[in-house]
């Protein structure tokens, strides 16, 4: 049985435990406000949620596919003028919207519930004890950090990953098709970090699996963004090791290809 299986028989196990001590003591929801508008193209929305405690207030704003806003349909959506009320489940909880909407334009109140036993799954996953509020899990869900997504980021290879690197990760745009790429690499000396600083420069897993196949030898991200940013494919990099200078560092291999060496 492998990593992964573990893992998930873990969370099954603890999350039965578990049910009857935390289904208990349920916190009231948290409430705020949202908008919408169909100006997306394509079956999404745009959905906007604004949050408010005490002197500080948060807003997000993303693109939803309309079909994971359970009860709210294509014909609500474009009619003259209806009340409506659905809802859109994560793993980290549940928010439930009422208000109204006109033509493709609408606004209301949520409210969201978080999941008692999402916390217990990511401390099984081997994410530590993790300290946090209702609010906390709140915005977990707002950026979707499904299990799922965990998971894969716990095992892809990554070093000392944290609750905080799964938002951080989030933020950054990368998605699972990201990470699996990146797993696949089979690097053990990226950080999440590392991933974000790829994310933000445009590399992709295929420019550092080419690497790995061109016979580069472990790279430090610094020198991989270094690369990448300097236009130096693989394929090159590759030719210059078969012509007899793999002994070159990254600075020199840059020097030769923004001089034209081939």
């Amino acid at each position: 049985m492998n990593k992964l299986t573990n893992a998930i028989a873990g969370i099954v196990l603890s999350a039965g435990l578990g049910v009857a001590a935390q289904a208990a003591d349920v916190a009231e929801p948290l409430k705020g406000t949202w908008s919408l508008n169909n100006w997306v193209p394509g079956d999404s929305v745009h959905l906007k949620l604004a949050f408010r405690k005490g002197s500080s207030r948060s807003e997000w704003g993303n693109d939803q596919r309309l079909a994971d806003l359970r009860g709210l349909t294509v014909e609500k959506l474009h009619a003259a003028h209806s009340s409506v009320a659905f809802t859109m489940q994560r793993d980290a909880g549940t928010f439930s919207f009422d208000g109204s909407l006109t033509l493709g334009l609408g606004r209301g109140e949520f409210r969201f519930v978080p999941d008692p036993l999402y916390v217990t799954k990511l401390e099984v996953l081997g994410y530590g004890e993790i300290e946090g509020d209702d609010v906390s899990i709140m915005f977990m869900a707002v950026r979707d950090v499904s299990l799922a997504f965990a998971t894969e980021v716990k095992f892809s290879g990554l070093k000392d990953v944290k609750v905080s690197d799964l938002l951080r990760l989030k933020d950054h745009g990368v998605d699972l098709t990201f990470i699996r790429a990146i797993a696949t690499i089979g690097a053990t000396n990226l950080t999440a970090d590392d991933v974000v600083r790829f994310r933000d420069h445009g590399i992709d897993g295929e420019f550092v699996r080419g690497l790995k196949s061109a016979g580069v030898p472990v790279m430090a991200a610094d020198d991989i963004i270094k690369l990448h940013d300097h236009g130096v494919q693989p394929a090159y990099v590759a030719r210059i090791q078969s012509a007899g200078y793999a002994d070159l560092t990254v600075d020199q291999i840059i020097k030769l290809h923004d001089h034209g060496v081939d």
